[in-house]
């Protein structure tokens, strides 16, 4: 694989239907090698973008992109940023920012249409046939929710886009925070439990106020369920957003899949007649445990590759367990102690 440029996206290759990862400081997601490496299976070394501001060497066979080139939209954003969130601050700016600086780069480049995927999303196949299929003439983009009555939570962390579907959105958080009253409606909706409890101000709470407000033309992704594509939400959940249950397995209680030729099955189920399988586009391992079963997914090219990858994947899930019986042993200690 020739060495691609590592800068401004208008030196990059370009492709009908690229997907961008966004990869900020030096600290990688755990197993974002797998992540990449899959992608570019299913979907085409051209097609695979990172994002990113350093350790471009590690990326240099993707289309790699300095993002401190790309800053307009976040600086516009930083006059107007409040911070409301447990979690540290560049951690909930950066989820908010990738958004500015992925619309500041499809502008340069002339893209038209993209795909998001989040650092712990396994792409599983080839993305092109859905978007030429299901979206390309019919929508915008997509986007994932869930709705509870009133109540919703949209995540973004696989979704397609256009071009003006992004501008849209960027234009929207800005005139958000801009607007002292909509956000102070906004934080109070989000403190009192509307987004299904999720009560940080978040990127996705505003992608959910831009869906349900603004109404976009979107697809749900995970309606796709029921023409047998499924996009997961959680691999910790067994209902994936539509209408089914997915069984799970016992030890890690993520969704099990069955793999076949043509890639990985979900079961649904309860299916009391012959057995119901869906195949899968993506899987989500969000959590602190289920990023490691990743490897244990992904297309091994020989026998060797997929040994190695069943080693890799207990090895950092047992370390990772032993850690968090670790922790929970030394909270029990310190609440003994305190008696």
């Amino acid at each position: 694989m020739e060495k691609k440029d590592t800068g401004y996206a208008n030196h990059l290759t370009q492709s009908e239907l690229p997907v961008f990862f966004l990869q900020l400081g030096a600290n990688t997601s755990l197993f974002f090698g797998h992540i990449l490496k899959q992608a570019a299976l299913s979907h085409g070394h051209n097609n695979v973008y990172v994002l990113t501001d350093t350790n471009f060497d590690d990326y240099s066979k993707y289309n790699c992109i300095d993002v401190s080139g790309y800053t307009d939209g976040v600086k516009e954003f930083d006059k107007v940023y409040q911070h409301h969130s447990i979690n540290p601050y560049f951690f909930e700016k950066a989820c908010f920012d990738r958004w500015f600086i992925i619309n500041d780069i499809v502008k340069e480049l002339g893209i038209s249409h993209f795909v998001h995927a989040d650092c712990d999303v396994l792409i599983l196949q080839d993305l092109i046939p859905v978007f030429q299929k299901f979206i390309k003439v019919q929508y915008d983009g997509t986007m994932m929710f869930f709705a509870l009555g009133e109540n919703s939570v949209t995540s973004g962390h696989t979704s397609f886009w256009s071009a003006k579907l992004i501008n849209d959105f960027c234009e929207f958080v800005l005139a958000k925070y801009a607007d002292g009253p909509a956000f102070d409606k906004m934080l109070k909706d989000t403190l009192a439990g509307k987004f299904l409890d999720n009560k940080n101000v978040s990127d996705m709470i505003l992608l959910d106020v831009f869906r349900t407000e603004t109404k976009p033309n979107t697809l749900n992704l995970l309606s796709l369920e029921t023409e047998g594509i499924s996009f997961d939400f959680n691999a910790n959940v067994p209902f994936n957003g539509c209408t089914y249950y997915f069984e799970c397995t016992p030890g890690t209680r993520i969704k099990k899949m069955t793999r076949r030729k043509d890639g990985l099955y979900g079961k649904v189920a309860d299916v009391q007649s012959s057995p119901v399988y869906s195949r899968f586009y993506t899987l989500h391992f969000q959590g602190y445990l289920t990023k490691t079963l990743i490897p244990l997914h992904t297309n091994a090219q020989s026998v060797a590759e997929a040994l190695s990858d069943y080693l890799l994947a207990k090895s950092h899930n047992l370390v990772r367990r032993a850690k968090l019986y670790k922790n929970k042993v030394r909270d029990r200690v310190k609440k003994l102690i305190k008696k």
